[in-house]
């Protein structure tokens, strides 16, 4: 064979193999690695985040498997400034205020005017969302963020293994510094099923 007809070959051959890679790709099933951890940003004005259960795990309202928890850790500076957990109905919605619900009750004792919110999402599989403990994060949210009149819909990103220890760790002190409670609170959402469900904020579940 002609050294022509070599390297045609082995071009061929290459092109398959992107293709059938490609497929692979495309078939392969979602495992919720790089879905089901987002992160936005905040300024001194209000904003505010809906957070969508779509029924990954399930439709049924009165089944506690097919909730959703999203876990929300907020910095500013790089130090963890608040923490908490909500849940979130199946087809259903939950209502986060950034002024309201998420730094209205900081751990610095001073309102951040700058900074980062992270949230992991995770299947609501005991009696309560816990954002101390994640360990198995879901694909089950859709997060969008309305700023002014502009609203978006937030892309998940990789959650690596060291970051989810970091989130668990930093949001634990918060839980020790405030003697048992967690200071983001959870606003309004669909009503659930006829189940008892408990949220991780200051005082009982909903």
């Amino acid at each position: 064979m002609r050294k022509e007809e070599v390297i045609f070959s082995m071009k061929k051959r290459l092109m398959f193999s992107g293709v059938c890679a490609a497929a692979i790709l495309l078939l392969a099933p979602n495992n919720g690695t790089a879905q089901s951890f987002t992160v936005d940003y905040f300024g001194a004005a209000d904003q505010s985040y809906e957070f969508v259960n779509f029924g990954w795990h399930g439709a049924n309202e009165f089944d506690a498997a097919s909730y959703e928890c999203a876990n929300i850790y907020v910095f500013s500076f790089q130090d963890p400034v608040a923490c908490g957990s909500c849940f979130v109905s199946p087809n259903g919605s939950l209502h986060e205020d950034l002024n309201t619900n998420l730094r209205a009750f900081p751990v610095t004792g001073v309102v951040p005017t700058v900074g980062v919110i992270k949230v992991v999402y995770t299947q609501y599989t005991t009696n309560f969302c816990d954002p101390t403990a994640v360990t198995a994060p879901s694909p089950g949210l859709k997060t969008f963020r309305t700023r002014g009149t502009s609203e978006i819909e937030l892309d998940e990103v990789p959650l690596s293994g060291a970051e989810l220890a970091h989130l668990n760790g930093t949001c634990s002190d918060i839980f020790a510094i405030l003697s048992g409670t967690f200071n983001i609170t959870c606003g309004p959402s669909d009503p659930h099923g006829n189940l008892t469900l408990h949220n991780s904020q200051r005082g009982t579940g909903k």
